[in-house]
């Protein structure tokens, strides 16, 4: 059975939920006077089963053929650990293997691993104030080259990650500094060595890459000469499919002729080839002309355009990537000093987010409260409202003491009140900016939109001019649009919402581009990030929720959980799709066509 991880963290052992109750947080001052009830997470009962998926295999009744595969955005690396666009992990995603995976009902499966480590298996071990994990490598699995998988490849994983020369690991070396150690050898029973308890260790090698293809490569060039674009068949792969021929807008994948020692059977295609268009109205079409077989990377704002598709053909499920507005604290507590907090609470309630799932959505979408998907096990539902209240919004401002001029814009003390908004070149989130724009110059804000290539929002520090407007890591914005995932496991939000990940502190690749630095939600993070008891991670991820839906979130305003559309001909067996970052192929080895 192919199975592909989705995403970079997840969460650790299958426990038992504790049991007891959430507290109610306290009434909060948005600074004016004004009282904001903090609403209160309903904590769930009952046990947390991370294991056990439904997903089922429908054994070929033919092999050979192929599956064309369409995407609208060509990929800048098919390397996971570089990977920064869905494009590059979903081309990705038939090329390596990890050592487990997450099915589309959100379980752990073993992948290069022949069983899930937890303490109740004896796979997790306490040592000192750290933990030993044991992996139990599936024996005799091979590379593509036909060198043998094993702990070797474990250790050097990790040896490349924390090379002080590896620049630009889009999640950073988190968890793997951790680790103090790995046993093994050439042998398949790892052991990985923890110098503390790290909570995030299941997802951690995703994926596992090759000793001796590693040591051909220089640290220091790792971004452009470890399986580089322009000659991708010269790299050493674990998945099903491995390249073949690459031309301009098209890649073209073989069988791997080693991973029935990994999936238990041949790959079921003759060839998977890749077809990229330069935009996703472009590719719709193409699929209309039946240019393709599997078309992805499909949202909520192309569904209208789908109307004319065989509705059988086209799967739609929810995403767990959640779009949202991102306040900049650090440069609004500059600009406006002690008024800061109050603003962003007033711009909160003044942003009518049932206008946007309506209107540049077309009722596409659902407003949510939380950033935490309902797929997730320790998700808690936030007992607030999404209607907007721009009278509060109003009165929160004018007890701040901000007055209306004669333009209706709120000024106080000579400074006016004015917030530059960014986002991307997306036409709906063009429109959802000017329309946030008209409902803030309402209460008085007025808003400048902006909108900069991706290439400019989400530039590396290191990479991007420190006056590029929009950036995000050199925080040059005041409120920013854009999408996050919400993690299958709760240290997903570690790197988002953490104080020490803010992008300002070398070597600047935090995620905490909101610069937020609030203790509770440190400490609340502390807690996920180093416990095993899993009694101690649910009742810590409800406080974060319960401080989500708090006026003391001055970091975040959720509008929607994105929708996941993919076009699948009826020829395609074997396709569940996949919420994850790994999407529709993370079980590539399994399909087959009629």
């Amino acid at each position: 059975m192919r199975r592909r991880l989705g995403g970079v963290l997840a969460v650790a052992l299958v426990v038992a939920a504790a049991c007891g109750s959430s507290t109610e947080t306290p009434a909060l001052s948005g600074g004016s006077g004004a009282r904001i009830t903090a609403p209160v997470p309903s904590l769930t009962m009952g046990p947390v089963q991370l294991t056990g998926s439904t997903y089922e295999v429908t054994p070929a009744a033919t092999t050979g053929g192929s599956v064309v595969l369409a995407e609208w955005e060509l990929p800048d690396t098919v390397n996971p650990y570089f990977a920064l666009k869905m494009t590059d992990n979903e081309v990705s995603a038939s090329m390596f293997d990890n050592l487990l995976n997450i099915t589309p009902d959100l379980k752990y499966v073993p992948d290069l691993a022949a069983k899930v480590p937890t303490l109740d298996n004896g796979g997790v071990t306490h040592v000192g104030s750290g933990m030993d994990v044991t992996w139990n490598l599936k024996p005799g699995m091979k590379w593509s080259d036909s060198k043998p998988i094993n702990c070797d490849d474990l250790k050097a994983t990790w040896q490349w990650v924390m090379n002080k020369d590896n620049i630009g690991l889009a999640a950073g070396t988190i968890g793997w500094q951790d680790v103090s150690g790995v046993d093994g050898g050439a042998g398949t029973d790892c052991v990985m060595h923890f110098s503390v308890v790290y909570e995030g260790y299941l997802n951690l090698v995703s994926p596992l890459l090759p000793a001796h293809y590693l040591s051909t490569v220089a640290v220091k060039d790792a971004q452009t000469k470890l399986y580089p674009l322009a000659s991708l068949s010269s790299g050493v792969y674990s998945g099903p499919y491995i390249p073949g021929l690459k031309t301009t807008g098209q890649i073209t994948l073989k069988p791997n002729p080693n991973w029935q020692t990994i999936g238990g059977h041949a790959p079921w295609l003759n060839s998977v080839i890749w077809k990229y268009y330069g935009d996703a109205r472009t590719m719709i079409d193409g699929y209309k002309a039946h240019g393709f077989d599997v078309g992805q990377h499909l949202s909520e704002s192309d569904i209208s355009a789908l109307s004319s598709v065989d509705q059988t053909q086209v799967k739609i499920a929810d995403s767990v990537t959640y779009e949202s507005h991102t306040f900049n604290n650090a440069r609004l507590n500059v600009t406006y000093g002690a008024d800061a907090t109050t603003i962003i609470n007033a711009v909160k309630l003044a942003t009518d987010r049932q206008a946007i799932a309506a209107g540049p959505l077309a009722g596409t979408v659902s407003i949510i409260d939380n950033f935490v998907s309902p797929l997730t096990w320790y998700y808690e539902a936030i007992r607030g409202s999404t209607t907007a209240d721009p009278v509060t919004a109003s009165t929160l401002l004018a007890n701040a003491g901000w007055t209306k001029g004669v333009d209706g814009y709120l000024t106080k003390g000579g400074k006016l009140l004015e917030l530059n908004y960014c986002s991307t070149k997306s036409q709906v989130r063009l429109d959802t900016l000017k329309l946030v724009a008209s409902q803030l110059m309402q209460v008085g804000i007025k808003v400048n939109v902006n909108t900069k290539p991706a290439t400019e929002v989400f530039g590396l520090w290191d990479t991007t001019k420190v006056d590029t407007l929009c950036n995000l890591p050199h925080g040059n914005f005041d409120v920013a649009e854009f999408s996050r995932p919400s993690h299958i496991d709760p240290l997903g939000g570690y790197d988002a919402y953490h104080s020490s990940r803010s992008p300002d502190v070398a070597p600047h690749y935090g995620g905490n581009v909101s610069r937020i630095n609030l203790p509770a939600l440190d400490a609340a993070y502390d807690t996920v990030r180093t416990s095993e008891d899993f009694s101690k991670v649910r009742a810590a991820m409800a406080s974060i929720q319960g401080i989500y839906g708090s006026d003391r979130n001055t970091y975040e305003l959720p509008l929607y959980f994105r929708k996941d559309i993919w076009l699948v001909s009826s020829k395609v067996h074997n396709f569940t799709g996949n919420q994850t970052s790994s999407g529709a192929e993370w079980n590539i080895g399994d399909w087959w066509t009629d």
